[in-house]
């Protein structure tokens, strides 16, 4: 018995099997063998197969075509989206140099007046956040300008010029520039292909963990206490005793972070010896637990070691033992690695005063959470009335609060913002671009760039 044939072998049968007209016409009768005939199919099969293939390729043709239609408009909303988001760059940089300007002009006039104590916001601490909503409801028109809409308050020469029927005179032209360039078209300068939205850090409101750091680490061959010299602390002081280290172990503090911690098994002082190895000079491992640094990092898939070197970005703490997502998110905010360490009390954010408290550096730390934040409370209060304007009035009103701060610990304070982080977000269509730039400012106002992303 035979295989049974494959459809398209039937149907290739049927077409180009011989015909006569008597199959032609449906019935029997002798078979008139021509060539015409035999090939008629073959013919039929041709035209199909050709439409086929030009069917193919128009389709094809015009699916590439929309695909490359769609990149191209893709990359233009792109490259506005990234320039958008420049655009909020350029805008806080300005008023980071603006606000730097007013604060010391401020402060001199404050002076002479005996008003030093005065204390009055900034330019950033006024506007934290920015976007293309805030500068439209602040600054623009609705597309036009300030001169009467009623035609017959218009001079000719005005009118015309409006029309494009006439040159444009100087003095149009300055009030055009001062009325943003709404007075001769119907855009103001406002009216941008997409929006915007950026904010402001001061990175001195963090405690920088890469001053964990030494610049050479020794160990006592008698005592076995590992000490560091500069970053993390002076030199011959151990990694505990340096103010970097117990700063952050004061921010990691508390009832409820102690409590989160214990529920994961996990130990902050541990923690921070995992960073302080990741970015130390050796491959000891610290805290006096002794081995090699590596060993931690060996069992992940794929296995790598500790850097030894200070961290390039805030993204890779993750990469340290124990730094796992949740922590992370829990702790790392707090934390940076830019800035000269010092952290700066004008920041409006508690947790600077909670690593305080908290820390060794005040004799009686408080001893509950809720007695933290009776404290904190106390020492905002005494910022919004001016009171609390410099690392010393600050110790001194520890002082009054009975916490009893230690000397070195107004070195560590500082009331003045010298790192700024921005990110700026451009959308423009359905493209999106993020640029995060870290901006280091000198005495004289000039800056330096230490990190930049896009996204």
């Amino acid at each position: 018995m035979s295989a049974p044939r494959h459809p398209l072998a039937r149907l290739w049968r049927a077409l180009t099997r011989p015909r006569s007209w008597t199959d032609l016409r449906g019935r029997g009768g002798l078979r008139t063998g021509g060539r015409g005939g035999q090939r008629s199919g073959v013919a039929l099969l041709v035209v199909m197969t050709t439409v086929m293939i030009v069917t193919v390729v128009v389709t094809d043709l015009a699916y590439s075509a929309r695909v490359r239609f769609l990149v191209a408009a893709h990359r233009t909303e792109r490259r506005q989206a990234y320039w958008m988001a420049r655009s909020g760059i350029e805008i806080y940089q300005l008023l980071i140099l603006a606000d730097r300007e007013l604060d010391d002009t401020a402060g001199d006039m404050m002076e002479s007046a005996g008003l030093s104590g005065l204390n009055i916001d900034g330019l950033l601490d006024m506007v934290p956040q920015l976007n293309t909503g805030l500068l439209t409801m602040l600054m623009a028109t609705d597309g036009g300008s300030d001169l009467p809409d009623e035609e017959e308050e218009l001079t000719e020469d005005q009118r015309l010029a409006l029309q494009g029927e006439k040159a444009v005179s100087d003095e149009l032209k300055e009030q055009a520039l001062e009325e943003g360039g709404g007075l001769f078209s119907e855009r103001s300068w406002l009216d941008m292909p997409g929006d915007f939205s950026a904010e402001v850090q001061e990175e001195d409101c963090r405690i920088n963990i890469n001053l964990l750091r030494s610049a050479s680490a020794t160990t006592s061959s008698s005592t076995g206490t590992r000490t560091l010299s500069g970053g993390g602390g002076s030199s011959g002081t151990s990694l505990e005793e340096s103010p970097t280290y117990q700063l952050m172990l004061g921010r990691m503090s508390g009832e409820d972070n102690d409590q989160w911690l214990r529920d994961r098994n996990l130990l902050a002082r541990d923690l921070i010896a995992n960073l302080a190895d990741w970015v130390d000079a050796d491959g000891t491992r610290s805290g006096g637990r002794g081995g090699y640094e590596d060993s931690l990092y060996q069992v992940i898939e794929p296995p790598y070691k500790a850097k030894n070197a200070a961290f390039d970005t805030q993204e890779e703490i993750r990469l340290v033992e124990g730094w796992t997502d949740e922590v992370y998110d829990r702790f790392a905010d707090q934390f940076t690695i830019y800035g000269s360490g010092k952290l700066n009390i004008s920041c409006e954010d508690d947790q600077i005063d909670w690593a305080i408290l908290h820390s060794s550096f005040v004799e009686s730390p408080p001893l509950n959470d809720a007695r933290a934040q009776e404290l904190i409370d106390l020492i905002n209060e005494q910022r919004l009335l001016g009171f609390i304007n410099t690392p010393k009035e600050y110790v001194d009103f520890l002082r009054q609060l009975g916490v009893g701060p230690k000397n070195e610990l107004q070195g560590m304070l500082t009331d003045s913002a010298s790192v700024f982080r921005i990110t700026s977000t451009g959308l423009v269509g359905n493209s999106a671009v993020t640029i995060t730039e870290v901006l280091q400012y000198d005495s004289r106002g000039r800056s330096t760039l230490l990190y930049h992303r896009v996204d």
